[in-house]
């Protein structure tokens, strides 16, 4: 098998599965035009009531999923994205079709202003030669504190994970912060560079694909829309 095999890791902020104007997208179509080994998302939306999409599209693409529900027993009016009042659990969702050997999460508390308390899911992968990838999702707050929260994450992982050698590593997500605040993670590299919010007409880049130790980037892009207001993000990466 080929070491250096790339992966592709795409990441999107679904906005609760509604457009800018509020309303629904498709959400299942939206992941699989990704095409991608593995798919992070951010305002996944569960609904109590009805089946999760999120879910499903995940047996569609033979993948594993893991949940992280950020705010529960909660409706999308209240979050202040579209109208319905239906309850239901916002958060975060990793969709990897690559085999998953560990799974962990850590708490960044709330931000000032902020009623959402934040975490990032981290997902160790087993990639096609046999390495391992750890993949943190997150999505920061949209205060003007999330460097501080980058910052605090990555001491975290730092503490966390520091047994052993160091393994592949990459933080993605809705980081809510221009290019430049993305310096709060120190030894980290940015890829991805383009605008991608709002989905539009887009003026800032606020998604993020940040790389540290032994991994490769062979491409790096903002992705066409999908429905969402924001852009997708999309990499390749293999790791030697």
């Amino acid at each position: 098998m080929n070491h250096d095999e790339p992966i592709t890791l795409a990441s999107l902020n679904l906005h609760g599965g509604l457009t800018a104007r509020g309303e629904p997208f498709d959400v299942a179509e939206a992941c699989h035009r990704l095409k991608a080994d593995v798919i992070t998302l951010q305002e996944a939306w569960r609904p109590d009531e009805q089946p999760d999409v999120v879910t499903a599209v995940a047996a569609e693409l033979g993948a594993q999923v893991r949940h992280r529900g950020l705010a529960r027993n909660t409706s999308r009016a209240l979050l202040g994205v579209g109208t319905d009042t239906g309850s239901g659990t916002w958060g975060l969702a990793v969709l990897s079709q690559l085999p998953v050997t560990g799974y962990q999460e850590i708490e960044l508390g709330r931000a000032p202003g902020d009623r959402i308390s934040r975490a990032a899911q981290v997902v160790t992968l087993s990639t096609p030669g046999g390495a391992a990838l750890r993949v943190v999702n997150t999505h920061l707050t949209h205060r003007f504190t999330s460097p501080v929260q980058l910052m605090l994450l990555t001491r975290l992982l730092s503490r966390r994970l520091a047994r052993g050698p160091e393994v592949a590593t990459v933080i993605v997500g809705d980081l809510n912060m221009p290019r430049p605040g993305t310096l709060a993670a120190p030894r980290y590299r940015a890829t991805v560079r383009g605008r991608t919010y709002p989905a539009d007409r887009p003026w800032i880049q606020l998604d993020h694909l940040l790389v540290r130790g032994p991994v490769r980037v062979s491409g790096a892009e903002v992705a066409e829309p999908v429905g969402s207001d924001h852009l997708p993000i999309r990499a390749e990466l293999s790791v030697p």
